[in-house]
């Protein structure tokens, strides 16, 4: 599993560390699934809210389907964490249908 961290402004190296061990961390149970975990970061100026941090996760399984989930909260890893459980949440669902079915198929997907 590649965890690859992307961001528009210049990253802390320990934002960097801390984004893939909490994210190898948080998909262990499913590393056999996912095959590439990529990471972005970005931050919203005009946001009248508190919450102006976005974190976009893009996971692609083995069988080269892409899941994107987009979370917005207050801070980077508020918002990793809340997106990375969104993601768990899905996977684990998209596996049990597919063994309920007893196959991988791409209508899972959907």
């Amino acid at each position: 599993m590649d965890v690859i961290m992307e961001s528009k402004e210049v990253s802390e190296p320990e934002l960097k560390v801390f984004t893939e061990n909490r994210v190898k961390r948080s998909l262990k149970r499913l590393f056999c699934l996912v095959r590439k975990i990529k990471v972005r970061y970005s931050a919203d100026p005009k946001s009248r809210t508190s919450c102006n941090q976005n974190c976009h996760i893009e996971l692609q399984t083995f069988d080269h389907q892409r899941i994107e989930f987009s979370v917005t909260a207050r801070d980077r890893r508020a918002a990793l964490d809340i997106g990375l459980k969104k993601a768990y949440k899905h996977v684990q669902k998209v596996f049990n249908k597919a063994q309920k079915y007893g196959r991988m198929s791409k209508n899972v997907y959907i």
